[in-house]
């Protein structure tokens, strides 16, 4: 939540349109409908989180939420070897994030606790109570896993391109990603986790992420021209 649920629906919003923006505007960009499904996927998780704070089913909607950010690292890892132009089976990526949303969906119980106050979101989960601490674990090698690929991947990418604009792109792709995802394992899953309460500032990691997207889309879409 971004300090008040309404501030979370216009996040949300802003970055539904920028999504849309993204697609429509910068057509000869290989990267912008992948950059617009990430942006869209922001989005969708800041609108869950307004709905979690403002329906009678915050439970519902705390689940759902924990599925929309699951899929983040898989869909940035899929972007950033397109981006690449790598080969990869990219199904495989899938398999994780599908087989912990399909443990969130078949237990009722999921979700332990969904709190929201005017400067504090608290969302537990019987995934990250460490009972079992196999599921925490794999999911923390998950995403970090994927943020370790993708910060060696990137730095080696930037250092085999000569041209600035491709250099440019690199670094901001590198720079929003990282940050959106690390920003996501520590303000939604971590610190939740230890029942540590904090006035979300996730909003804007996902509002500079949507600049970060525009530039780049427009420095590609330029380039590609």
């Amino acid at each position: 939540m971004c300090f008040t649920p309404i501030a979370s629906l216009i996040t949300a919003i802003f970055e539904f349109v920028v999504s849309i923006f993204l697609i429509l505007c910068f057509r000869n960009s290989q990267v912008s409908k992948y950059f617009a499904i990430f942006v869209f996927m922001l989005g969708f998780y800041q609108l869950t989180e307004y709905l979690l704070c403002t329906t009678l089913d915050p439970f519902l909607w705390a689940k759902i939420g924990f599925i929309t950010y699951t899929f983040l690292p898989a869909l940035a890892f899929h972007f950033v070897f397109v981006l690449m132009n790598k080969k990869f089976s990219f199904w495989i990526l899938y398999i994780l994030p599908i087989f912990f949303s399909i443990i969130a969906l078949l237990n009722t119980h999921f979700i332990i606790t969904s709190q929201c106050t005017n400067m504090f979101v608290l969302v537990k989960s019987t995934f990250f109570n460490f009972s079992n601490i196999l599921l925490p674990i794999l999911y923390y090698i998950y995403y970090f896993g994927i943020i370790i690929v993708i910060c060696y991947s990137l730095i080696r990418y930037y250092f085999t391109k000569n041209k600035k604009v491709q250099k440019i792109i690199t670094l901001l792709v590198l720079f929003s990603i990282i940050s959106s995802l690390l920003s996501t394992i520590i303000f939604i899953i971590s610190f939740p986790a230890f029942s540590i309460k904090f006035p979300s500032v996730y909003c804007w990691f996902a509002f500079v992420f949507s600049i970060c997207g525009i530039i780049v889309c427009y420095l590609d879409n330029k380039y590609n021209n």
